[in-house]
């Protein structure tokens, strides 16, 4: 009895570090990602023998007090060292009695002076997991073999047909399960488990206190999907350098633009504020002027002239830059004399413009068009030089 007490307490200081274990982050032992609700889960069903130790239990023999035992629970590994399962458990138990205190016994007294019991019980318990396998050599999904100890409290009832009393009373569990990995679905349970019960769970109560059921049970778990827990991946520490760099460049960009704006509203507030100004503008405007020449002649007439150096004044002053049209009449000559003539009559006036005018040259174009292109609907008059 001191022996399982003593269990019960070191079971609670050992789920106490596994709770603690599990902050541990050196990648042996995690962290591992948190399941969903769903995940995880377990059923696992078994059989075997349990024997009850009650006050005059040890009068039989051991072989004798051996009775069937049945169990099945359902439940889910909340991290990969800590789970919590709810299991019901029971079928019969055998026992002796020395004083039977007026309960019915369907045995005849044996000659060691005790009777023969038999009773029906059940419990019902939710139990807290510890996987030291995984705390102590870390998590790993295709580990073979794993040792899994457990305690829990639950609802225990025992009772005998057509007697009376039936026992209800708060059962205390623990115990350790041998878990087999044979697939990855599939376990095989060694299940060893104590059951804690007041003195009376058997019928009878002589002050003893508590006593114990142990339980030897051989079984197979299934484990739904989802059945392995994941690790987190390490997070990536992003380098926000060239973001912060652009950021005040573009904080530069606006400060200096705001800087052009402001000094353009006053630039523009100053110039409002200005007295208006009177403004002229000098345009020089020059209509095509025409030098005409006698036939086959490429001189310049002092008439000429004088027209001449006033359109040279006209030029300078407007800054434009102007063209010189050389033509012939086509109803003398041949092209090739009427081209040269055209030619020679542009340069003429060009030449005065620059050499006698000062006009820049690069104000002038000369172009020769011999008697390709006439200006005017009589020979005579296609025989000239026009400026514009």
């Amino acid at each position: 009895m001191k022996k399982i007490l003593t269990l019960v307490l070191l079971f609670t200081a050992v789920v106490t570090y596994a709770q603690q274990s599990e902050t541990k982050t050196d990648s042996k032992y995690g962290p591992y990602l948190t399941n969903g609700f769903f995940d995880n889960w377990f059923i696992s069903v078994g059989g075997g023998v349990q024997i009850y130790f009650g006050e005059h239990d040890g009068d039989m023999d051991t072989g004798d007090r051996l009775a069937p035992a049945f169990d099945v629970a359902l439940g889910k590994w909340i991290t990969p060292n800590l789970g919590v399962r709810a299991q019901f458990a029971g079928i019969e138990v055998n026992g002796a009695v020395r004083n039977p205190q007026g309960r019915y016994i369907d045995s005849p007294l044996n000659s060691s002076g005790f009777y023969e019991e038999q009773f029906s019980m059940f419990n019902l318990h939710g139990d807290i997991l510890w996987n030291i396998s995984n705390t102590i050599g870390g998590y790993r999904a295709d580990r073979f073999w794993e040792f899994i100890p457990f305690m829990g409290v639950g609802y225990a009832r025992s009772w005998k047909d057509d007697v009376d009393p039936v026992v209800k009373e708060v059962g205390f569990s623990t115990g350790v399960i041998n878990k087999l990995r044979i697939s990855p679905s599939f376990d095989i349970n060694l299940e060893l488990r104590a059951l804690l019960v007041n003195d009376r769970f058997d019928g009878y109560e002589v002050g003893e206190g508590i006593e114990e059921l142990a339980t030897a049970t051989v079984g197979f778990s299934y484990k739904f999907p989802k059945r392995t827990f994941d690790r987190p991946e390490k997070p990536i520490v992003p380098d926000y350098t060239p973001y912060t760099s652009k950021i005040s460049d573009l904080e530069k960009q606006i400060a200096s633009t705001d800087a052009k704006a402001k000094k353009l509203a006053d630039d523009l507030n100053a110039e409002k504020n200005k007295k208006p100004a009177t403004i002229t503008k000098v345009e020089y405007v020059a209509s095509p002027m025409a030098i005409f020449f006698p036939i086959n002649v490429s001189k310049i007439t002092e008439k000429d002239l004088i027209n001449l150096g006033n359109f040279a004044d006209i030029i300078k002053k407007s800054g434009n830059k102007f063209k010189i049209l050389g033509s012939a009449d086509k109803a003398t000559g041949n092209k090739k004399i009427n081209m040269k003539l055209s030619k020679d009559r542009a340069n003429r006036v060009y030449d005065a413009l620059v050499n006698k005018f000062g006009v820049n040259p690069n104000q002038l174009e000369v172009i020769a068009k011999g008697d390709e292109n006439e200006p005017f609907n009589k020979p005579v008059l296609n025989r000239v030089v026009i400026l514009e």
